[in-house]
């Protein structure tokens, strides 16, 4: 395998691992108490393991159906909890806005139209053939130049939720008291691992996966 797609490919999965095992592990001291909080974390959770497998291809062989359904519930899943919230609703919802995109990208993936859809039927002899090959080439592109759109307002909203996310107010890590297990305490490595996330998906986007 190319270097060049090798070593991106590994960063990703190391990336999303480390997410995965850092979601884990912050579970059970998160202030997120209760039911809600425990499926957002089973959700972060489930992502990070499938985008970490994602760029070998491995999700290929889940049900893709089945799959894409259940990405798109998380998608939605983190606004619409938020709803019922009688204070701060909007400030919640605002800020579980990188969860959502991230889940309806996940779902979008694998879906996307390949990005060479409309180029493998490139005039070999015009006049060999039917007028259909040309309405089917033609939708054909058409998918693609929609799809690369749909992608590229993802990966545009992701990159929109990492930069937020890792560069809004927060204090030192080091000054983070280690025995302090509340929701002041993990919430500077909660955005650290969000604009992550968002970053890393931003960029799975936009690769060949």
């Amino acid at each position: 395998m190319d270097t060049a797609v090798l070593v991106p490919r590994c960063l990703l999965t190391v990336l999303f691992t480390v997410v995965a095992v850092h979601g884990l592990w912050q579970g059970p001291w998160t202030a997120d108490s209760g039911w809600r909080g425990r499926v957002d974390h089973f959700l972060h959770v489930a992502m990070a393991v499938a985008m970490a497998v994602m760029p070998w291809g491995w999700v290929r062989g889940l049900p893709v159906a089945g799959t894409t359904v259940f990405f798109v519930a998380a998608a939605l899943w983190f606004p619409l909890i938020a709803i019922g919230r009688m204070d701060d609703r909007v400030t919640v919802i605002v800020g579980r806005l990188p969860h959502t995109v991230g889940m309806a990208a996940m779902a979008w993936m694998l879906h996307a139209p390949p990005s060479d859809a409309g180029r493998g039927h490139e005039n070999p002899a015009h006049g060999s053939l039917p007028a259909s090959h040309f309405a089917a080439s033609g939708h054909m592109a058409g998918s693609a130049v929609t799809g690369q759109t749909v992608t590229a307002l993802l990966a545009m909203l992701l990159l929109g939720c990492a930069l937020w996310s890792l560069t809004r107010s927060m204090p030192p890590l080091r000054a983070v008291a280690w025995t302090a297990r509340t929701g002041a305490a993990v919430e500077p490595y909660r955005q650290v691992r969000d604009g992550a996330t968002a970053l890393g998906t931003a960029v799975m986007l936009v690769m060949p996966h």
